[in-house]
């Protein structure tokens, strides 16, 4: 048969080599990533690397062999030197005087009666009993060997007492306060209840979670800055306390305030410091300053601020030590008044239960956040310091805002790696609705991936803003004089829109 085939010419095959090589070097890199590129895509985020956490831990105590619970029940705080036998004393009997007994009636022979001592005994402290379902409780679990249990709160108890409130990651006084009783009352059932619960909620977020975030767990009562993925440090935070929940959002940091002052936001207003300000003229408010229609009271006391309607009030404190926001605002975007901010009270930290705000969210280390922050806006912890050292206000605009999602997540997982269960704070925990497709504009909000399924939108419950109605002037505190230039008769209504008030 005839080869109908043509010889390759030179040029042709110097052709195909170069061809070859250049392909080979074009696609070395390529082949050479796919593998890390296959790493990252399989290494999961963090979010669902705390998720799995969570649910290996609730997988553990399911498996764990059945162990008896004591219930230690509601009641009284109890501490060290409660329970067990307590002394009481029966006071001496009073008896009359011998000259008295003299001129009463007697049997012949018969000696005056002498006054009886006091008697003293020791009957079974009313603590002994839960005291002693505290120890039994502690031996259960590991805390207190068998043969040290006592219905006494002595050196033995104490010491197991921190040593499970550290396991917890709660506060180690030593004390079972309401916080340490609920921890040691959980059931293994319960915690794996809350683990998986969490669990779900974490995988249900994870997708609107960006890599650099602030997040803010209610239940936690924590604060966590991520940077790229990681946890960059977590402090202990005061969030709002069940009558004025901190509402779950979706929002962002866009400035860092300096010496911020604090506008009184009207539930605070209405609720707290017009009462004071009816009943005693003031607001009780140190370094503050009361606006009516615009223009600031000189002497609080000469207005009858019972005729006076909430809205037509301003209360601002100045910045400084006694400010309530502290030395730093972050600033958010929502409509709610909430934001993240200092403190000029810090005692709350110390505190296993810390729901106690009007809805903001106070941070145990402000200026760490805002050093963190500021970092990106070029201002060094000295140039902080110095800003600091004014006295004076001032509002840095972050170059990128930073995202910020409120979580209610019942469990969580802490820097070292251990797992920490939080009960709820509230009666009717905030929940997520259905999952939404992201928006076009949501800054990094989303996943980007325009999945509709991957983003779930947190709902937010923000607090009435609507002016209640004035109320009637009581008899008692009816104006018997003409009024004053700064009394409510004779200032018109007001007729320019007030500031947004800031919350706490």
């Amino acid at each position: 048969m005839h080869d109908t085939r043509r010889p390759i010419s030179r040029r042709s095959a110097a052709l195909l080599m170069v061809g070859g090589l250049v392909g080979v070097v074009l696609s070395g890199p390529a082949l050479a990533a796919s593998p890390k590129q296959a790493a990252q895509a399989a290494k999961p985020s963090l979010v669902g690397g705390w998720a799995a956490a969570l649910e290996q831990r609730a997988l553990e105590l399911q498996n764990a062999p059945k162990a008896p619970v004591t219930r230690i029940g509601y009641g009284a705080v109890v501490k060290k030197g409660d329970g067990g036998m307590v002394e009481s004393v029966a006071p001496a009997v009073d008896v009359p005087a011998a000259d008295i007994q003299a001129q009463a009636p007697t049997l012949p022979g018969l000696a005056p009666v002498e006054p009886a001592p006091p008697v003293v005994f020791s009957v079974r402290s009313p603590l002994a009993d839960r005291v002693g379902k505290v120890a039994r409780r502690l031996t259960e679990l590991g805390y207190l060997p068998a043969d040290k249990w006592a219905d006494s709160f002595n050196d033995d108890v104490e010491t197991a007492v921190r040593a499970f409130q550290l396991s917890e990651g709660l506060q180690p006084d030593g004390k079972v306060g309401e916080v340490t009783r609920q921890a040691l009352d959980r059931t293994p059932a319960q915690t794996v209840a809350l683990l998986r619960r969490a669990a779900a909620a974490m995988r249900a977020q994870q997708a609107s979670i960006p890599e650099t975030t602030v997040l803010v767990n209610l239940p936690g009562q924590s604060v966590t800055l991520i940077e790229h993925g990681r946890p960059t440090f977590t402090m202990r935070a005061v969030v709002g306390r069940p009558s004025r929940k901190t509402p779950l959002l979706q929002d962002k940091i866009t400035s860092v305030t300096i010496n911020p002052t604090w506008t009184v936001p009207p539930t605070v207003l209405s609720e707290d410091k017009l009462p004071a300000l009816r009943k005693k003229g003031t607001t009780g408010i140190k370094n503050a300053a009361v606006y009516l229609d615009g223009s600031e009271v000189a002497n609080t006391q000469s207005v009858n601020w019972w005729a006076v309607d909430p809205g037509r009030i301003r209360i601002v404190q100045k910045p400084g030590d006694d400010n309530a926001l502290g030395r730093f605002r972050f600033n958010l975007t929502n409509g709610d008044g909430i934001f993240l901010h200092g403190t000029n009270d810090p005692r709350l930290f110390s505190r296993d239960l810390r729901a106690a705000s009007s809805g903001c969210v106070r941070l145990e280390d402000a200026r760490l956040m805002a050093e963190t922050l500021l970092g990106a806006a070029r201002l060094t912890p000295a140039s902080i310091g110095q800003q600091l050292d004014t006295g004076e206000t001032k509002t840095i605009r972050l170059p990128a805002a930073i995202p910020v999602r409120f979580v209610y997540w019942n469990a969580s997982v802490d820097t070292s790696g251990v797992v920490r269960v939080h009960p709820d704070i509230y009666e009717d925990p905030p929940t997520l609705a259905t999952p939404s497709a992201p928006s076009a504009g949501n800054n990094g909000t989303g996943n980007g991936t325009g999945n509709p399924a991957s983003a779930v939108t947190p709902v937010s419950t923000p607090r009435p803003l609507s002016k209640p109605a004035p109320l009637p002037i009581p008899a008692a505190h009816a104006p018997v004089h003409a009024p004053t230039s700064l009394s409510s008769a004779s200032i018109p209504a007001p007729v320019k829109p007030l500031p947004t008030p800031t919350g706490m």
